[in-house]
């Protein structure tokens, strides 16, 4: 994603008798990626250092401002459908993501939000897992789906927050009840580019265009898109995407003076690692 980050040049003190020197504001712009990355067997590659990743943005080799590591804290959000149709399905989702929740990086924080018509964030961004946990138990099922006006709004509740960050979401069914369509839902959270990992199940199998959409997001921005076709399979997902979560990266830069309004394709490579496998957003938009 971009932030608008504010370095502030503090003024000097007031001398008696001197006038007061004034206050510099200068504004940098920062272009955010997150990145996993694994070797051809598909392991993850550990504690990698600063130092062994390149950046090239549109071509052109980005110096980094800052960098966190696997063992830095990692927020993410959890969106769930909680549709009428998820009523079977519901208690076993709870079980998983509960059992996902403990398997948090130490020191991350989650969110718990839950989605049908409407949005409700359940939890808000804690590092207290018991809270997350009675949050999810809370969830109850009923109403439309309005998914991609969900995946908008907490993509970027995700983006006002530093380090690392990551979006799991698990829908049922097709989107019924957005004011965005699914193209601007897209763009928006490309812009933010905060990795989704969406995991689709039930009659959202059946919805080929949906299917495309968050798979081209997941895809776009890092995550991973699954299909999930037997519920006794939940967990293993879940454990995926953990493992993920745990070996992610950050890596930042000032955006170019000269980068415009034009998507600019993002290629991120590590030395030493030929043949790596890295997961990451492909680009972004400057606006």
């Amino acid at each position: 994603m971009i932030r608008a980050s504010v370095i502030a040049l503090l003024a000097a003190a007031m001398a008696a008798g001197q006038p007061q020197v004034p206050t510099f504001r200068v504004e940098t712009r920062v272009v955010q990626a997150f990145a996993s990355v694994f070797d051809r067997r598909g392991n993850p590659i550990p504690n990698l250092s600063r130092e062994r990743f390149r950046v090239l943005d549109a071509g052109r080799e980005a110096k980094l401002l800052d960098f966190e590591g696997v063992n830095d804290p990692l927020s993410c959000a959890l969106l769930l459908d909680v549709t009428g149709s998820m009523q079977d399905v519901l208690p076993a989702l709870k079980a998983s993501v509960m059992r996902f929740i403990d398997d948090m990086p130490e020191g991350g924080s989650v969110a718990v939000y839950t989605f049908n018509t409407n949005l409700r964030e359940k939890q808000g961004f804690t590092t207290d897992c018991k809270a997350a946990k009675q949050a999810v138990m809370r969830a109850t099922s009923g109403g439309a789906t309005a998914l991609f006006d969900s995946v908008s709004k907490v993509s970027h509740d995700l983006e006002q927050r530093k380090g690392k960050k990551a979006l799991v979401v698990f829908t049922d069914g097709d989107d019924n009840a957005s004011a965005l369509s699914a193209e601007s839902a897209s763009r928006r959270a490309r812009r933010d580019g905060v990795p989704l990992y969406v995991i689709a199940q039930g009659q959202a199998l059946k919805q080929a265009r949906l299917i495309k959409v968050l798979e081209e997001l997941a895809a776009d921005t890092g995550g991973i898109p699954f299909r999930l076709y037997k519920p006794e399979k939940m967990d293993e997902i879940f454990a995926e995407i953990s493992r993920n979560l745990q070996h992610t990266y950050m890596l930042a830069w000032k955006l170019p003076e000269d980068a415009g309004s034009v998507w600019r394709p993002i290629r991120i490579s590590v030395e030493g690692a030929e043949g790596a496998v890295i997961r990451t957003r492909q680009g972004y938009w400057p606006d």
